[in-house]
């Protein structure tokens, strides 16, 4: 019989990483359940905040306050590259069948992909969590990061959110 904190720490592991799933798949079923875009480039573009966010922390540095600020200020770059995209290519594809919009994503993230190995490489790239998120507390026996807390909470928020603007707003209806 498996000892019951390890089942519990596996548990909320595989957890966390259901809710990273969704924070990213909730983007994709926005994007294609809402608008009717079929974006295959999604994760793409995901990719670049990622590597974004850890250039300006290679940037700025670390300390109170930088994590959000990278984060914060590659989610608003990657934005507008979102936005040149449609603005000046995508839009051109609307009203016509889903299989341009397969195709032209798919070939953004052929490009997307190959630009992001030229600037940093194929290793992998990571900063340190901020502060506040660093650590572990200990739960019923298992040891839990505070990060994990974090983004397990991140997900039924962002859900709501996205339940809000959909059923309570005009943007949604």
């Amino acid at each position: 019989m498996p000892d019951p904190s390890f089942v519990f720490a596996q548990s909320l592991s595989g957890l966390t990483a259901a809710m990273f799933l969704f924070l990213i798949a909730s983007g994709l079923s926005l994007i294609f359940g809402v608008l009717r875009v079929l974006n295959f480039a999604h994760g793409t573009f995901y990719m670049l905040g990622a590597y974004g966010a850890f250039q300006l922390v290679q940037w700025i540095g670390t300390g109170p306050g930088r994590f959000w600020m990278a984060a914060l200020g590659a989610a608003v770059a990657v934005a507008a590259l979102g936005g040149l995209v449609e603005r000046f290519l995508f839009r051109y594809l609307y009203g016509k069948d889903e299989l341009y919009q397969l195709l032209f994503t798919y070939a953004l993230v052929l490009i997307l992909s190959d630009v992001a190995k030229i600037f940093w490489g194929t290793q992998q790239k990571s900063v340190t969590r901020p502060p506040g998120l660093t650590g572990a507390f200990s739960l019923f026996g298992a040891t839990i990061p505070y990060y994990n807390l974090f983004i397990l909470l991140l997900g039924p928020f962002i859900a709501l959110a996205f339940w809000f603007v959909l059923q309570r707003t005009r943007v949604g209806r």
